[in-house]
């Protein structure tokens, strides 16, 4: 607040009233000064995010199925009765396509005896033999069998007579192999050999659908592999076992810091994170440290510099834009003052806002949800109006950034974000809402879903320290369109007089 007493007036009639000190050799002697004046800037931006997913391999592997020639020696003995038959049961290990296959019938004890001939049906051909003679074939060419299937041979002993004891005779013979039966079989089976396969598997904190891929690395380099499957190993190479992909899912904006950001004389000193989505911040406060240097002549008299031109006056006192500041503090309260004198209900809520929202695309460029260039409508057809003049609020700093959140899903994918806001009907308002109830008094502005942009009551506003609000943005407002002087102003004025004070030599 200016009032009659601020330091810089003070000073002014300080240098005006001991005038006469100042061209006492005895105690003043010329001197230049530079002068550093550093002050903080608070903004909001839209901060880079890039994320990353992770491939892995890993061997896995499945059977593929071969035919290969394979010959199986059986010796039939489970033998039973079935009419005038001899019945013999049996199977094969392996499925597929019989070849060939003999049989032959021998007597242990005595290997020449043939006795009676004997016919053999198996696998769909017969054949006539005599135990004691060489293996004959059975006519059973490209006959399919399945692994385990059930299988008969039928012997029918070609005699007449005591049927009935050679049968039971040949029963016993063949179970306790005083007389022996062999079936030599050749098949095409099918065998299943194993093939190792390299499957990827892939973990993402986020759809990637809503980034662009800008890098792959590899994190885990190529070598052999061996795996060990029903006994046999197996050696597998892979150039690559593990890749780190990094997407780029949201763009950094200038936000309000861009006047801050192209500033060589700005550096950040603070950023706070106010968004946080998949593990990553989206949205900070970001506070600027920039100095403003100044340089002159002046009369160094004791401790104390007075400037001959005046422009280090308000550099002694160690601030800049004082007068602005003041000001601004000044209209904030009377804006205040507005809001209640035009309530009439007991709950009195100063500097209300209202909540607004915007479309945010896909990779993270905002799009409806722009930070600046909407007056040029270029790219901005699918966005609506409101978004439009939501826009516009945020290039005047109408605004305050509540939060990002998930607007439409389909089969349980986002396919859709919308981003939050308080906007309100001045700068002035904007400032204090934001640097007052959230900064200082740490009262949120609720979910980017629910903004809760509510006026701030007489309690609050008390509580809050003007002095450590950042106005600067209020100040082209100040400066066009009224009265109000400026810091140069003053200046100019002050160099006037002590132009004139120091060519009079005189205290008047």
């Amino acid at each position: 607040m200016v009032t009659a007493d601020s330091p810089f007036l003070d000073n002014g009639r300080n240098a005006e009233n001991n005038a006469e000190t100042v061209f006492d050799p005895q105690l003043c002697k010329s001197a230049d000064y530079e002068n550093s004046v550093f002050t903080n800037y608070v903004c909001d931006r839209d901060l880079q995010v890039q994320q990353y997913c992770t491939r892995t391999a890993t061997i896995s592997g499945h059977y593929d199925t071969n035919r290969v020639n394979k010959e199986y020696p059986l010796t039939l003995t489970q033998a039973s009765r079935e009419d005038n038959r001899v019945r013999l049961d049996f199977s094969l290990p392996d499925a597929g396509i019989i070849t060939s296959a003999t049989v032959k019938m021998v007597y242990p004890a005595t290997p020449s005896y043939e006795g009676w001939p004997l016919t053999v049906t198996a696998l769909g051909g017969s054949v006539v033999i005599k135990a004691g003679q060489s293996p004959a074939s059975l006519p059973v060419t490209d006959a399919n069998v399945a692994a385990g299937q059930g299988l008969v041979l039928y012997i029918y002993i070609q005699t007449t007579g005591h049927m009935d004891d050679y049968i039971n005779g040949m029963i016993n013979n063949l179970r306790n192999g005083k007389q022996v039966l062999t079936l030599d079989v050749k098949m095409l089976a099918n065998t299943q050999v194993w093939v190792p396969d390299i499957v990827w598997s892939e973990s993402c904190p986020f759809d990637k659908a809503e980034g662009s891929l800008t890098g792959t690395e590899c994190t885990e380099p190529g070598s052999d592999k061996t795996v060990t499957v029903d006994g046999q190993q197996y050696t597998v190479h892979q150039d690559c076992w593990a890749y780190r992909d990094s997407y780029l899912t949201q763009s950094e904006s200038e936000g309000t810091c861009g006047a801050y950001i192209h500033n060589p004389a700005c550096n950040v000193v603070n950023q706070q994170c106010v968004d946080q989505g998949d593990g990553a911040c989206l949205h900070a406060n970001v506070t600027y440290s920039c100095e403003t240097k100044t340089k002159g002549e002046g009369q160094v008299c004791g401790d104390e510099l007075f400037c001959t031109d005046g422009s280090c006056v308000l550099d002694n006192n160690g601030k800049n834009d004082m007068f602005a500041k003041a000001a601004s503090e000044l209209a904030a309260v009377a804006a205040a003052g507005r809001d209640v004198a035009e309530l009439n209900s007991n709950d009195v809520k100063i500097f209300t806002g209202k909540g607004v929202s915007c479309k945010k695309f896909a990779a993270g460029f905002s799009n409806c949800c722009k930070d600046s260039g909407w007056g040029q409508d270029v790219g901005l057809a699918s966005c609506s109006s409101e978004e439009k003049a939501l826009g516009k609020a945020k290039e005047k700093r109408l605004t305050v950034y509540v939060g990002e959140y998930c607007s439409k899903k389909a089969l349980g994918i986002c396919i859709e974000k919308k981003r939050g806001y308080c906007q309100f009907d001045s700068k002035l308002a904007q400032m204090v809402q934001q640097q007052g109830r959230s900064w200082q008094l740490g009262i949120g502005f609720g979910s980017g879903k629910s903004p809760d942009c509510r006026g701030i009551t007489p309690e609050e506003l008390q509580k809050i320290d003007f002095s450590k609000v950042d106005f600067s943005a209020f100040y082209d407002d100040l400066n066009s369109g009224s009265d109000i002087p400026a810091d140069n102003n003053q200046i100019e004025k002050m160099k006037d007089r002590m132009k004139a004070m120091f060519g009079q030599g005189s205290s008047h």
